[in-house]
Order: structure tokens, then sequence, then C-alpha cells
């Protein structure tokens, strides 16, 4: 990138815009109006709309021709982050940008404030040089880290016919190997709340009589989370089996145990390395996130009353949000023990997507990204969740999923960064994308 627009990035990446925290509004806000900014030095017009949650950033950038029917694309992202957690875990503060080893270090240096940025550069550049073939419509947002719907509500409620949608928020499969993302997984996510008793008791003078409520939640948990990688059957009901291509394509990525090890994990099976890409990619996944019950710092012998746990189901494309979402919670009630009480929190549900490699919005894409980058991208699922992709594919709009972050990035976690080198890159893709998108014209299906 320019020094100019990294230096715009950058001042972008020192807002802390976390979506979680209430006592970051002002930041929220203050992100909004930059990234409003951006939009408007590409020539365009752009609003900051107020919503129950955060600020929506809404904007349109003009075809060069000045041709009102020019092709629209949707240009999607998000300008929240996550926490930064513990700084000690940071080898340099989260929000103050830093240039390391050819990789910038920040929160939201790759999820998603520079992917984002290489999509308004590549506008502004184009703009600039009056090469802009589409109409450049952009929807940003500030609830995706946070599970707000206010993006997802314009998009459904968005009459305007679209070309295509474009989002910079799926990672490469290895450096050189960019991604086209031809399906994403949905979620289920609960907390549930397992009561024994009013209060606790002592374990010497009841343990092995009293119903002990993190045992109970044991249980109950037991009865969702896989075994041998295999979850409970009523959990598949309609996954769309991976075809053929799409599995030839995982021969292109990582080995399922090489990527594992470069995450520092370890495989929960025998199984699981060699079925790492149908595990992640293409089928349903539960995983507990947090468990609270007693206070396990202390030295305190008593049974617990109370145990409580938060737990996601990924579903994968093909899957019926709601239906798999009520056997999930029929699977939790059926485990729990007699005497026990039990509340199932809905904290959301995300519905999967499935996108066509073969559409000549993802083909042309494709070529775009081979012009600006050389290098051919690989049409893979990804296993994460992205309640818009499913929200645009109901409107028939086909999207274009990728960026130009990898796999080791850190995103979410201490020592986020990006490749100082991707940012040119992509926003070279990203050009490249966009005039390929606006040779297409009309609305190709």
């Amino acid at each position: 990138m320019t020094a100019s627009e990294m230096e715009r990035l950058e001042a972008l990446l020192r807002v802390p815009s976390i979506s979680a925290l209430p006592g970051h509004a002002p930041d929220m806000a203050r992100a909004a109006a930059m990234v409003a900014d951006e939009v408007r030095r590409a020539g365009g017009s752009a609003e900051v709309r107020a919503t129950a949650g955060h600020p929506l950033v809404l904007g349109e950038v003009a075809a060069s021709s000045g041709d009102a029917g020019a092709p629209r694309v949707i240009l999607y992202g998000h300008y929240d982050v996550q926490p930064a957690g513990d700084p000690g875990l940071w080898t340099s503060p989260p929000f103050e940008p830093t240039v390391r080893d050819g990789n910038l270090y920040a929160r939201g240096a790759s999820d998603d404030k520079g992917n984002l940025f290489m999509l308004i550069a590549a506008v502004q550049r184009l703009a600039a040089a009056g090469a802009l073939t589409v109409r450049a419509a952009f929807v940003v947002e500030g609830e995706e880290e946070s599970g707000g719907d206010s993006a997802l509500d314009h998009l459904a409620a968005d009459t305007e016919p679209a070309l295509a949608a474009v989002i910079f928020d799926s990672p490469m499969v290895a450096p050189e190997r960019p991604a086209i993302c031809t399906g994403v997984r949905g979620m289920v996510y609960r907390r549930i709340r397992v009561r024994s008793a009013g209060a606790d008791a002592h374990s010497g003078l009841f343990g092995g009589a009293a119903m002990n409520a993190a045992h109970a939640l044991m249980a109950v948990l037991a009865a969702v989370t896989p075994h041998d990688g295999r979850l409970p059957d009523a959990l598949y009901a309609g996954v769309a089996p991976a075809g053929p291509a799409e599995v030839e394509a995982w021969a292109d990525l990582p080995p399922g145990g090489e990527a594992l090890s470069a995450a520092g994990l370890r495989p929960a099976d025998p199984g699981a390395a060699e079925g790492f890409h149908m595990r992640t990619l293409a089928s349903p996944s539960l995983d507990v996130h947090g468990i609270a019950c007693g206070e396990p710092g202390a030295v305190k012998t008593n049974i617990p009353g109370e145990a409580v746990a938060t737990l996601s189901l990924r579903l994968a494309p093909g899957q019926d949000a709601p239906h798999v979402a009520a056997a999930l919670d029929d699977l939790l009630r059926a485990a729990l023990p007699d005497g026990a009480q039990m509340a199932i929190e809905d904290l959301g549900v995300a519905l999967p997507a499935a996108l066509d490699a073969a559409h000549p919005v993802l083909a042309a894409a494709a070529e775009g990204i081979e012009r600006g980058t050389g290098w051919r991208p690989v049409a893979v699922r990804l296993g994460g969740t992205l309640p818009v992709v499913a929200v645009l594919a109901a409107r028939g709009i086909p999207t274009v999923l990728t960026g130009f972050g990898l796999p080791d990035d850190g995103i979410h976690g201490p020592d986020e960064h990006l490749r100082v080198a991707h940012l040119e890159v992509g926003t070279r893709a990203a050009m490249e994308m966009l005039g390929a998108l606006g040779a297409l014209g009309g609305h190709p299906t």
C-alpha cells in the first residue's frame, strides 16, 4: 500500500472499536466515521446510520462512466474487533500498530480492518483513475463480532438488485494460495444452566448422596459432545455431502496434522488429523466454550448447586438450522438426570450457506484474483460462520468470499497480524476482481 494508505489504515487500527464492550461505544462511533470518510475519499456518498446497536456505515461510489445502470456490487466488511484479552500476551500493544518482520501487528489487522481496507483502497484507486466500472455499494457494520443484526436486517430489506457481493473476511489456505469460499457453516449457540439445589452443600456431610450440579452438567454435555469424532446422529440431519471436486480440492490444502500442529493444537482423537478437512469444512461440529461452577480457585469442598456452560454447534451447508437446533435441545434435555433442573438460553442461530464455484460471478472473481496476484485461488468451504452470506444467498446474490490473511494470523488471539505485502497484493486483487465483475455486466445467473 502507499504510505498514505498505510497511514490511514494504522489510524483506524488505533481505534479500539470493541463492539462487545459497552464502554467502547465512543470508539465504535469514531471508527464508523473514519470508514465513512474513506468512502467519501473515493468520491462517493456515505452515511453513518444509527441502529439499536452500533453504527452501520452505508455508502456508494458511482461508476466512473456515470452510468446509473452500471452493475451494482455490494462490498461488505466490519470495523469492529474482538477484545484484546490479556495485554501481557501481546509483544506490542494491541492498539498501537507495529510493523515487525514484515507483518503488521494490531487487533483487527487481519480481522477485518486490514482486509476491509484493501477493498476500500481498490475502489479509491479505480475511481481516481476513472476506471471503476461498477457501482460500489458499501455495507460496513460494527456488530459482526458481537452478534448484532443491523447489517443483516439492512441487506434483507434492500430491494435494489446487485450483480454480486464481495467480502474480504476469510483466510488464504496457505502462502500464495488464496481461496474463494464455496460454503460457510451455520451455528446454534446455547448457554445451559443446570441446578441441583437452592444452594451449595458441604461434601463431607452430603457427598455421595446429594446431587451435584457439576456432575449433572457433565452428563448433559457428554450426551452431545463428540465421541471418536462422531456426534449424535440427529445432529447430522440434512448435511449436503461434499462433492468429488471439492474433496479433490482439499489435496491443495495443508494436511490436517500440519494445520493442527501449526496452531499449537493436538488432534481430538486418532482419526482427527486424517479427517481434518471433512470435519472442519463439510460437517457439523460441537464445542464447549466455557464451564463455570463453584470456586475453582478456592479450597472449598462444597457440592455445587448450580453449573453453567456455553456451547455451539456449527452447522454444515444443507442443514436446517431451526430443525437441528431443536434436535440439540432435545438431546440436552434427555440427558438431564432426574431431579435436576435445566434452562437452555438461545444465544443465536446463524444459517449455513453453499456457493457455486462455477457461477459466472465466482469464476470472474477467481480470474481477477489470478490476474492481480499471479496466484490461482482454490475453491473451498470455510469452516467458520458468516450470517451475512446466508442473507445474501436468500436474496439470490452470488457472494465472493475471500481474503488475504493467513491461517496463522492469530485472529481473535494475542499478536494478531497481517503480512504487510498482502495489503498491496489484496488491493490489486480487489481492483482486478471489480474490473472482471464490471465486464460481466447485467445480472448473470
